[in-house]
């Protein structure tokens, strides 16, 4: 029996601030997606996220590729041949509570991801142990429909302060007696405290994986260089 026609991972949107693509599970998956990924964050002003995001991108569509490989009941394309149809799929979205740039990579298989190791210069495939070094938070669920999605947040850099107005100077004499002491220095005396509230915490929708000690910034940027060489063969 076929197994059930293959649907798109991510829903449609008219987002300007989410970019998603569909790659065929095949070695230039990564390559492919390190392209996207530089032009989306290149449109969306993002440069000084690109090494980080580049590493975390080749790593999470490089497991995808090996889990959609290694599953044997891969949906089944609607044409006159039962050819299996294998693909994983990527999604970047930038959060504006808390200011977050969250990449997204979808396999069809519904194994959870496992942490592996290898050498520096492979493709891919260093381990989780990567993601959780670079990323903020990083997890995975189950997908609506079938397999899973790996995630991981990266922060934004903070917004420049907007310039404050011109201040008027006001010549309104004050007294002492109109001065008092408060817990934030001296100040206009007042009838009433002001109370003080914490911000509310966001709630997270799904797990986080632990956050794991992976290889120094000079290991990093060399496993950068020998996959931007890669994309220029």
């Amino acid at each position: 029996m076929l197994n059930p026609p293959f649907r798109r991972p991510v829903d449609p949107h008219d987002d300007r601030r989410v970019a998603d693509r569909v790659f065929g599970s095949a070695l230039t998956a990564p390559k492919q997606a390190r392209v996207f990924v530089r032009h989306q964050l290149g449109a969306w002003e993002l440069p000084t996220l690109l090494d980080t995001a580049e590493l975390l991108v080749s790593e999470l569509v490089t497991n995808a590729v090996h889990a959609t490989n290694a599953v044997r009941n891969a949906p089944i394309t609607s044409s006159m041949f039962p050819v299996a149809l294998r693909m994983v799929a990527l999604r970047l979205r930038v959060s504006s509570g808390p200011r977050s740039l969250f990449i997204e990579v979808w396999d069809v298989s519904d194994r959870e991801p496992v942490a592996g190791q290898s050498d520096d210069d492979d493709e891919g495939g260093r381990g989780l142990a990567l993601v959780g070094s670079l990323a903020r938070n990083w997890g995975h669920y189950t997908a609506p429909d079938r397999g899973k999605i790996v995630w991981c947040e990266i922060p934004l850099p903070p917004l420049a302060p907007p310039p404050l107005p011109a201040a008027r100077v006001s010549r309104v004499p004050v007294s002492v007696s109109q001065v008092s002491v408060g817990p934030f220095g001296r100040g206009p005396a007042s009838g009433t405290e002001e109370q003080h509230r914490g911000l509310p915490r966001r709630v997270r929708h799904h797990p986080c994986a632990p956050r794991a000690q992976g290889p120094d910034e000079a290991t990093l940027l060399r496993v950068l260089d020998g996959l931007r060489g890669l994309d220029t063969e």
